[in-house]
């Protein structure tokens, strides 16, 4: 027994230094394999020594057919033989011949020929190594022969045997045999598998001759074993297309994607491609190009709810009219930027700072022609002149870099008191402050070159000064004032004359930024 362990070893060992693997799904192939092996016959039913027979060789044929993932059917023809072991002693003939390969000189043998029919049952048919059991039977016809290869008579046989009317007879018989057994399959290629494996056959004795006139038991009588352990390697080609679910072109052994729809074009793992990744497979794709992002139909097609030539997805105003031209976003264009798309506006040039109706049009609160949102003064009164910056004009109202010069102003003699009919004017000049309140305004005093420089600017100062108040007064706001003297420093008329220091003395508005 130990060299057969050994011999089991070795060739599981040589299948697992294998590299290459092929699982095989057994659904619809078709095998055809060989094997050989040792058997030997066993199981003998005598009170006496008979166990004469060496370790013998075997081999045979088996046809397959898949009819499940895992499930085939088969059939096996075997020939096996056998001889007489050496036992030349009584003690040897006593003891049986075990396992041995050693036969007799001139030996009798034992040919058995078998047909038998079985099921067998694959456990990890996807695995590169899959355990599998058979089970079944069939029909043995086995003879033994003399050491010349003429049929062996019981009276020849090593203990001499008649039937029951005193006549030898041939040493032969016919009997139906139950199988049993298990083995390991390898794929180290496409479509082929290597097998190791035992299996038990035993003989029922139905359909045996050796019956009634012929004695199979007792003293001196032919001894037919009933059981043939057998132990096999062997190789087998499977022929047939392997199974393909999917209709991709790859074999579910090797498909990582065996649900993938009818006409999908497939990857060498057997997964869709899909070439612009909008979960619609190439094949089945009919807008291959559609640009990322984009939702699509069953077909593949960009969907466009809106029809505005932006694809959902992308569409940033999903549900713009079909009349508006739209941005690369979808959104309706707003040339003006008034907030009122194109489609809509009816006043498509609007200036940006313009405040709009529903229509797009500027809206003037205060009609004076200045749109709202542009007007720094929205409350002028009707009918008013204004600026552009929709601000009544007014002579008293500088404009930056233009200072007013109020001619008309006057006071007492070196004095900063206004003479009552100053006042008259600087009533006008309030009234204008008054409408502008987003105006800031410098009062600057100014004299001619009499008397000293210091003079000059004291006194220019304070007749500054008391302008101011006076205009606070009258109602114009503090902060948008101040006051400054200069003196005879600003002239802007000829001091040596009485004319030109007329001109010298004067009060200026300077706008102030």
């Amino acid at each position: 027994m130990k060299k057969l362990t050994w011999l089991l070893a070795v060739s599981v060992l040589v299948l697992a230094l294998s590299v290459t693997t092929y699982p095989m799904d057994m659904k619809g192939m078709v095998g055809l394999g060989a094997h050989g092996g040792l058997w030997k016959p066993v199981l003998t039913e005598t009170d006496f020594g008979s166990d004469f027979w060496i370790v013998g060789p075997q081999g045979g044929i088996t046809l397959k057919y898949g009819i499940l993932k895992n499930l085939a059917i088969g059939v096996t023809g075997i020939y096996a033989v056998t001889y007489v072991a050496d036992l030349d002693t009584p003690q040897k003939l006593e003891d049986g011949a075990g396992f041995t390969f050693s036969k007799m000189k001139d030996a009798p043998s034992y040919e058995n020929i078998m047909v038998e029919a079985a099921a067998y049952y694959y456990f990890l048919p996807e695995k590169k190594f899959t355990p599998y059991v058979f089970g079944g039977g069939g029909v043995s016809i086995w003879k033994w022969k003399d050491y010349d290869g003429t049929q062996l008579m019981s009276d020849e046989w090593i203990y001499p045997t008649l039937d029951k009317n005193g006549a030898p007879f041939e040493v032969k018989d016919q009997e139906i045999t139950a199988l049993a057994g298990a083995g390991i399959e390898y794929y180290p290629m496409e479509n082929l598998g290597l097998n190791i494996g035992g299996k038990f056959h035993y003989m029922t004795r139905l359909l045996t001759s050796l019956t009634d006139d012929k004695d199979v038991e007792g003293k001196n009588a032919i001894d037919a074993p009933s059981g043939i352990p057998e132990a096999f390697v062997g190789i087998n080609y499977y022929f047939g297309k392997p199974k393909d679910t999917d209709k991709d072109g790859i074999p579910d052994k090797d498909d990582q994607c065996p649900d993938t729809p009818l006409g999908c074009l497939v990857d060498a793992n057997g997964c869709p491609l899909d070439a612009d990744n909008d979960g619609i497979c190439d094949g089945l794709d009919k807008c291959p190009g559609t640009t990322s992002g984009c939702k699509v139909d069953a077909t593949g097609c960009p969907m466009d709810a809106d029809a505005d030539g932006v694809c959902d997805g992308l569409d940033k105003c999903a549900d713009t009219p079909k009349e508006a031209k739209v941005d690369a976003s979808g959104c309706p264009l707003d040339a003006d930027a008034d907030g009122v798309p194109d489609y809509k506006d009816k006043c498509a040039d609007t200036p940006k700072a313009c405040k709009v109706d529903a229509n797009g049009c500027p809206m003037d609160t205060d009609k004076d022609g200045v749109c709202d949102g542009m007007d720094k003064c929205a409350d002028t009164k009707p009918d008013a002149k204004v600026d552009k910056s929709g601000c009544p004009i007014s002579e008293f109202i500088p404009e930056p870099e233009k200072p007013v010069i109020l001619y008309g102003i006057n006071f007492e003699s070196n004095k900063a008191m206004l003479i009552p009919s100053s006042k008259t004017l600087l009533d006008q000049v309030a009234a204008s402050l008054i409408e502008r309140p987003d105006v800031k305004v410098e009062i600057g005093g100014h004299c001619d070159s009499r008397g000293s420089e210091a003079y000059n600017l004291k006194l220019s100062n304070s007749r500054a000064d008391a302008v101011m108040q006076y205009l606070i007064s009258k109602g114009v706001k503090a902060e948008n004032l101040t006051a400054k003297g200069y003196g005879e420093t600003q002239p802007i008329a000829d001091n040596k004359t009485e004319e030109g220091m007329t001109k010298n003395r004067r009060v200026e508005l300077k706008r102030i930024m």
